[in-house]
Formats: structure tokens, sequence, C-alpha cells
């Protein structure tokens, strides 16, 4: 049996995640707003800058860090700080309830608001091929959406796609040896692995070997024919695909593979439970640089 994992420099924060600093004093309300969030090149990054931003440029005072473990690190460490990114990570810190607006009311990130799209910024995660799959690719994106693969993505605190929107059963698996590579979005990094590692449980003849370096990465790495399957946490764009069908011929194929609510991370001490969409644009355009500056309490 073979097992092969190759994991992005995203997991290097994780294990620092569960540690913080004494929480000696309370935070005051004018404290200055530690900003976290990722770096451009994530589907992260894009998902938010065009859902809660409105396209609006993040402020340079954004700090930028390499994959959402990394950012939970640094939020779990600063009571002052905020932070965004996937659900799946979420060890360490507290998430917020997420408003639309001040008016709308406040949802938090769960199974069941994700699915039923309440909870506002809810997403799904995509897997890209270029042209239909074949093979043992085929049946390992067909098992990935799968009951089993549904599972997985459960099991490791992903949030499963509806049962309507998940694929038919995999059937038997082609024989012979087997390489699938998959490069691509941080947020997946992980189910990717725990995906790879039960399959090949299962298909001992196939090595799936999981990359990380963000979903640009992975996108850029299937225009060029680098990888089979590219892992994404955003929509690939139409210039994108136009990419890969003057390049190689063929459409890309999109698959729904699991979905995420976007979490919003603050530190355990920080008494703030909700917050709204446009004071999140406040924050990360800089314009909030006070958690005074939001209003309320």
């Amino acid at each position: 049996m073979r097992y092969v994992w190759i994991l992005a420099a995203t997991l290097a924060g994780l294990a620092g995640c569960g540690k913080k600093e004494p929480d000696s004093q309370p935070m005051a309300a004018n404290s200055g707003i530690v900003v976290y969030g990722r770096e451009n090149n994530s589907g992260t990054y894009m998902y938010f800058k065009e859902h809660v931003l409105n396209e609006a440029d993040f402020a340079a005072s954004v700090q930028t860090l390499p994959g959402t473990a990394a950012v939970i690190n640094a939020v779990s460490k600063d009571k002052r700080s905020i932070g965004y990114g996937g659900i799946g990570y979420l060890k360490g810190v507290r998430a917020l309830k997420v408003k639309k607006d001040a008016a709308s009311p406040a949802v938090e990130p769960t199974l069941e608001k994700v699915v039923d799209g309440s909870y506002p910024i809810s997403r799904y995660l995509f897997m890209y091929t270029i042209g239909e799959p074949d093979g043992t690719t085929k049946h390992f994106i067909d098992w990935v959406r799968g009951s089993e693969g549904q599972k997985v993505c459960a099991d490791v605190g992903y949030y499963p796609l509806p049962e309507d929107k998940r694929g038919k059963a995999a059937g038997a698996a082609p024989a012979g040896k087997a390489t699938i590579t998959v490069k691509g979005s941080d947020t997946m990094v992980i189910l990717g692995q725990r995906w790879a590692e039960h399959y090949m449980r299962l298909h001992p003849e196939t090595v799936v070997q999981i990359t990380g370096g963000g979903s640009g990465t992975g996108i850029a790495a299937l225009v060029n024919g680098g990888t089979t399957i590219c892992q994404s946490s955003r929509p690939i764009k139409p210039k994108e695909k136009e990419q890969v069908k003057a390049k190689h011929g063929k459409d890309v194929v999109e698959f729904s593979v699991a979905m995420d609510g976007l979490a919003v991370f603050v530190h355990d001490s920080n008494p703030i439970q909700e917050i709204d969409l446009v004071q999140l644009k406040l924050i990360y355009t800089g314009k909030a640089k006070t958690w005074d500056a939001l209003g309320g309490k």
C-alpha cells in the first residue's frame, strides 16, 4: 500500500493553532484591529474580495498569510485580531455569526445554514479537469462526489454536498496502476489529503498526489497541463476557460465536490458575537481601524 502526500506550506501554522496568550486584561473597545487575510493567488481571497468587498481593494494594512491554518494561528495569538477562511480549519478561535446587513438576522456557519444558503458567505468547492475525465481520474472524482467521499468530507470537518448535488456511484475501479495529480486550493489541501488517503487504501495500485499553493496556482497548472485535476475554492473564470480551450482544444469541466462556509474568526476573548458584511468591508478596506468604530458595544 502506498501513500503519497505533497503538502503545501499552508499547514505550517496548523501546529500552533490551539495556543493563545493569557487573557489577563479585557480588550478595550478602542483597540486597533489587527487584520489578517489570504494571499492574492488564493481562491478564498478572490471570493472574499468579490462577495464581501464588492471588488474594492484590500487595505495595505491587511497582513496576508499563506493559508487558512496560518490565519487561524495568528488570530489565536492576538485578542485584537480578525481573519477569515474555510470552516474546516476552525480550531483555537471563534467564528462570528454573520449578517448580510444591519437589518438581517445573524447566522452561524453551520452545515444546515450553509447548505440552505442562509449563511451569507456560503460557497461550493470545486475540482476541474481538461475535458471529460476518464479511467481512474473519472473513478476518483466519482468516488469523491459519492457517499464514501462525502462521508470523508464530513468527518474532516468540511460540509458535504446536498444529496441532489452528488454524483452517481463510482462503480468498479479500472484495473492497473495509475497516478493522479491534484493541485490547487490551500483551503482544500487537508480535505484532498484525506480523500487521497482513503481512496488509496481502497485502490492501492493508484497514487493520488495532493499539492496546495492556492487556487490560482492550481488553475495555472491546469492551463499549462501540469496537473490532472485542479482543486479550487472559487469558480474558474471565463478567461481561464478560454486559455485551456486554446491550449488543449478541450473545454474545462467543473465538478462541485464540497461546500464551505467562509468563516470570520476572532480571538476567544473578543466580546463581539456577530458582524455584518458592511462592517467587514469597512475593516478590510481600512475604513474601520478600531473595534468601537463598528458601533454598538
